[in-house]
């Protein structure tokens, strides 16, 4: 975990050198958390292998959880065009706490304030599983779009969605057919300084 807070931070520390085109900010805004989770229920039942009305084995589960987000971020414009966002945000759901660290690249339409975002997220589980620990990867690397617009100089909303890529499941433990996935929706306001 501190590894990925280090890189975060060396990678804006990097781009701090001119400051007229690095901007700190800070964001908060509201969060949703897509679960999809699917079951083999031949591996979960032993009595179900010779059920005739078992037509297909893969249960797939879905739930939301919603939360707020708050974090500190910023911005490197390398052009009027194109820029470079970052953020490490904090978000608390009913069962369990995240920090999200998106990095997006950002394409500007004109002068509009308008911008489309894409670029990996990665997020990654504080809270402590236990003996379950040994089952579930703790980082969860997805790929984000969206779409920001700058209000004004300082003020700014942004929502992007975002796509687990990897299993929530540690592969060695995984079972045929069986998975599970956070994708997450985020939709903020943040004031640039």
């Amino acid at each position: 975990m501190k590894k990925i807070i280090l890189c975060f931070l060396f990678a804006f520390w990097g781009l701090i050198v001119n400051a007229q085109e690095f901007k700190w900010d800070v964001n908060a805004g509201y969060s949703i958390a897509n679960n999809i989770t699917k079951f083999n229920v031949l591996l979960s039942n032993p009595f179900s292998p010779g059920d005739p009305e078992l037509q297909d084995p893969i249960i797939t589960s879905k739930n939301s959880e919603d939360s707020f987000f708050l974090g500190l971020g910023g911005r490197y414009l390398f052009s009027e065009k194109v820029g470079l966002t970052g953020h490490l945000n904090y978000a608390s759901y009913e069962n369990t706490s995240f920090l999200q660290i998106p990095v997006l690249v950002n394409y500007f339409f004109g002068s509009s304030g308008l911008n489309i975002q894409a670029g990996p997220q990665f997020t990654y589980l504080i809270k402590d599983l236990g003996n379950f620990e040994v089952y579930v990867n703790k980082l969860n690397i997805g790929a984000g779009a969206g779409l920001g617009y700058d209000i004004s100089k300082n003020l700014f909303v942004e929502a992007r969605y975002v796509f687990q890529l990897n299993d929530q499941y540690k592969k060695e433990i995984n079972r045929p057919g069986e998975s599970a996935k956070v994708n997450y929706l985020n939709i903020g306001l943040g004031y640039r300084f």
